[in-house]
C-alpha cells in the first residue's frame, strides 16, 4: 500500500542554486560494512549521519572542473509493485594517460555509491546516490576523440532490475558535517 500524500509544497524564502559542485566522492559498493545490518545510520528523517565502510576501505574523492558532474534522478515503473527511482550521474576525466585509463577500467568494472554536492552551503548539499543497489557504467560510448577535447565520460546509473526506493538521501545534519563525513571516509 502506498502511503497518503501528508505534506503540501511551500518555497523557500532563499530558493537553492542548481546545479551540482566539481567534485564527488565515489565509494566501491563492495567496501560497505554491512556486517553489522545497513552500512548506513540515519537520523528520524532518513537523513545519513555515518557511512560505514570495512577496514581499510576509502572513498575515492573525484575533482572535474566547472559543470563537470551532472546527476538527475528519474521515477521507473517497474511492471509490479509501486513506482521506484532510478539515480544517474555522469562526470568528465580530462586526462588520456595510460594510468587513468587503467583507472577508468576499474570503473567500468565496478558497482558503486556515489555521494555528490549540490551547488550552496545548505544542510542538504550533500547526497547519496546509489544506496540501496548501486550504480553501475552506463553501457555505450565513453570517448570520441574529435568530442568534448577527447576526454572521456563516465555515465553511472541504477541497475535496471535494482531500483532504489528513495530519492538520494541527503548526507549530514549540516553543509560542513556532510564535508566532514566524506573527508574522514578518503583515508582508510
Amino acid at each position: 500500500m502506498i502511503n497518503k500524500i501528508d505534506l503540501g509544497f511551500t518555497p523557500p524564502a532563499q530558493l537553492t542554486v542548481g546545479g551540482t559542485e566539481k567534485r564527488f566522492w565515489a565509494i566501491n559498493f563492495d567496501d560497505l560494512d554491512r556486517t553489522s545490518g545497513d552500512p548506513f545510520t540515519y537520523d528520524g528523517d532518513e537523513r545519513v549521519l555515518s557511512i560505514n565502510l570495512l577496514a581499510g576501505k576509502v572513498a575515492y574523492p573525484i575533482t572535474g572542473f566547472r559543470t563537470d558532474l551532472k546527476k538527475s534522478d528519474e521515477v521507473i515503473t517497474p511492471g509490479l509493485g509501486p513506482n521506484q527511482f532510478k539515480h544517474m550521474a555522469s562526470f568528465v576525466i580530462a586526462s588520456r594517460t595510460q594510468e587513468q585509463k587503467n583507472s577508468i577500467e576499474k570503473y567500468v568494472r565496478a558497482k558503486v555509491v556515489i555521494v555528490a554536492v549540490n551547488l550552496g552551503t545548505d544542510a542538504d548539499a550533500f547526497e547519496l546516490l546509489g544506496r540501496q543497489s548501486g550504480l553501475e557504467l552506463v553501457v555505450g560510448k565513453i570517448r570520441d576523440a574529435h568530442e568534448n577535447g577527447g576526454y572521456f565520460t563516465l555515465s553511472f546509473a541504477t541497475l535496471e532490475t535494482e531500483f532504489e526506493t528513495k530519492l538520494p538521501q541527503s548526507v549530514g545534519a549540516s553543509y560542513s558535517d556532510g564535508l566532514t563525513i566524506m573527508t574522514a571516509l578518503e583515508t582508510a
